[in-house]
């Protein structure tokens, strides 16, 4: 053998010797651009935990996601076991969320997995300030209100989100990201915008009777909507550019695929952000006077400075019965008052005989907008700052004595929504 490759086979060595098998994720991480460590780091809030929500959770757990929020207000039903991977026969009558937690910590194969969920309704009890904590929102939703929802707090908190629908053998995938347009409102139709309305009554009360309808679907078709949500997801994660508004539908009955380009809306309400938000260590569980007294700090907005509840939620002192006029007395927000409970007892026990109004009629109600030390009732400050509607770890608008509002959010409510998410 010549010096020449005497020299060569003594330099050459093997320094480490990698089995392919031995990792989880070797197959996807031989993609171009994927970047693990940043699925490892994400934080994937999944509104919705039915059949496309179980599929979208599944996926996101085998692919490494590495902290994953879940957000239902829904039980498990038998209907729901068809379609649904993560639940079991024995888990009819239990929380969605609860449960999809539970199950996929045994599929999760990101090292440190973390996972927390909320039962709840996310439109009344989850504020702005933990769609700022979400690297990605993934919407498999069913109601447009929600939709409606969502949209306008990932604009506020500036993270994108991917919306997805079913039904029967069809579906669409949409991704938006803010702040570029357009947004998911921007596009909505007067049938959507009616829909969005349908858990209330004229007045703006909840009804306490909502005639629902059930989308007919398949599981074949929320495993192949939840694969598109999530490959997109996955893009966005490790740092792609994805362009929104673009609506990709297929019909599954046909196998035809068509992509849309929606419109931005220059004069849509659902696209709207703040200038800036201050972190205050104030939590939802705080009452409204230490609220209050926090901000009218000089460093803050000073004295006289009022919470702002305009276009935000309402605030209902009285209402006049809908029937005899008689004052009924609530001290609640609007969101947690049925439409029956504005009916007086006396209507309600004669069987509503002597009735002059109907649901239609406008019913006077007495709310409060804004509040603040001067002018609130002590009753009004004394409540915690939940029940006057405002929900957890919210941005607030705070307008002080020369008009100009700051936005705070109560960020001491991370403890109460993030038990293993750091």
């Amino acid at each position: 053998m010549s010096a020449k490759k005497q020299n060569i086979t003594k330099n050459f060595s093997i320094n480490q010797y990698s089995n392919c098998e031995d990792s989880f994720f070797d197959r996807q991480e031989r993609i171009s651009g994927w970047d693990q460590e940043k699925l490892f780091n994400a934080k994937v809030m999944v509104a919705g935990a039915g059949a496309t929500g179980n599929e979208t959770l599944k996926n996101l757990a085998l692919m490494g996601i590495g902290n994953i929020f879940i957000v239902d207000f829904d039980t498990v039903s038998k209907s729901n076991l068809s379609r649904t991977i993560l639940f079991r026969k024995s888990d009819t009558g239990k929380k969605k969320s609860e449960i999809a937690a539970n199950r996929i910590k045994d599929l999760a194969l990101a090292p440190n997995f973390n996972v927390d969920y909320f039962h709840g309704d996310i439109v009344w009890e989850l504020g702005t300030g933990i769609f700022r904590e979400m690297d990605i929102v993934l919407g498999c939703l069913d109601n447009v209100e929600t939709r409606f929802f969502i949209n306008r707090q990932c604009w506020l908190a500036e993270t994108p989100w991917i919306d997805c629908g079913i039904f029967e053998l069809a579906g669409h995938v949409c991704v938006y990201s803010p702040p570029d347009l357009p947004c998911y409102q921007c596009n909505a139709t007067k049938e959507q915008i009616i829909a969005s309305r349908v858990r209330y009554s004229c007045d703006s009360f909840k009804r306490a009777v909502i005639n629902e309808g059930k989308v007919p679907t398949v599981q074949t078709t929320s495993a192949l909507v939840s694969a598109i949500q999530v490959q997109e997801a996955i893009k966005i994660l490790c740092g792609h550019k994805i362009p929104g508004g673009k609506k990709l539908f297929f019909q599954g009955t046909t196998n035809d695929y068509d992509t849309i380009n929606l419109r931005p809306n220059k004069n849509c309400i659902g696209h709207v952000s703040y200038p800036e938000i201050i972190p205050i260590p104030i939590s939802s569980h705080d009452t409204l006077k230490n609220f209050l007294e926090y901000i009218c700090q000089n460093e803050f907005s000073g004295s006289g400075a009022s919470l702002d509840f305009s276009g935000d939620r309402t605030f209902v002192i009285s209402t006049a019965c809908r029937y005899c006029s008689q004052k009924i007395t609530f001290y609640k927000p609007a969101f947690k008052i049925l439409d029956t409970d504005t009916i007086c007892q006396s209507c309600k026990t004669n069987n509503y005989k002597n009735s002059k109004n109907s649901d239609s009629d406008h019913v006077t109600k007495k709310t409060i907008a804004k509040f603040n030390l001067e002018d609130t009732e002590q009753k009004v400050l004394d409540m915690r700052l939940q029940e006057i509607g405002i929900p957890l770890m919210h941005v607030v608008a705070v307008i002080d004595k020369n008009n100009v509002y700051k936005y705070y959010e109560l960020s001491d409510d991370r403890p109460f929504i993030f038990t293993n998410i750091t």
